[in-house]
């Protein structure tokens, strides 16, 4: 049970940490987008109940969004 409450978790964490790291060393001015819907992805998991597919839709939608209107 311990494992199936953690797992979420850690796989976000995994996928947060590989996305900033592509975006530092190809698009250093996305890297503010990139920390933004990290951090809404974080808020939004909790908030959705612990739905991880629409934290990180949340997250990418905002990210995607992002890059189309402030570029």
């Amino acid at each position: 049970m311990e494992m199936a409450v953690w797992m979420p978790v850690g796989i976000l964490a995994i996928l947060a940490v590989t996305a900033l790291h592509g975006t530092l060393t190809t698009d250093p001015h996305g890297t503010w987008y990139a920390l933004l819907a990290v951090a809404v992805t974080i808020g939004a998991h909790p908030a959705f109940g612990r739905r991880t597919v629409l934290g990180v839709s949340a997250g990418t939608a905002l990210y995607i969004v992002l890059l189309n209107i402030c570029a």
